[in-house]
């Protein structure tokens, strides 16, 4: 027999409370911004930032077209590192736009 973790129950408790209060999004969003950068690494965290996250779709505004190509080629590894992060499946598909100067 599996035995439950207390972070498991305390997650089966915590998810549809935040969810009835409707604030469950907001903070899946605050969530994916606070692993962001760590998962992109110190090199491009400098260059991008997650700005929202819709119906599992991520906006991450980056420095430049380049790297918004490159990230674009690679963003099947960050959804993957995203959500094993998040320890759950929060972002679906990442969308890019360019950060104003």
């Amino acid at each position: 027999m599996e035995r439950i973790s207390d972070a498991e129950r305390l997650s089966d408790l915590i998810d549809p409370a935040l969810r009835g209060l409707g604030v469950r999004g907001r903070v899946r969003e605050v969530q994916v911004r606070e692993v962001f950068d760590e998962v992109i690494g110190p090199a491009l965290a400098p260059m991008c930032r997650a700005i929202s996250l819709e119906r599992g779709v991520l906006l991450v505004g980056v420095a430049n077209t380049a790297l918004s190509h490159q990230m674009h080629l690679d963003s099947l590894g960050l959804i993957a590192a995203l959500n094993q992060r998040l320890g759950a499946s929060t972002v679906r598909r990442l969308r890019f736009s360019t950060l104003e100067s």
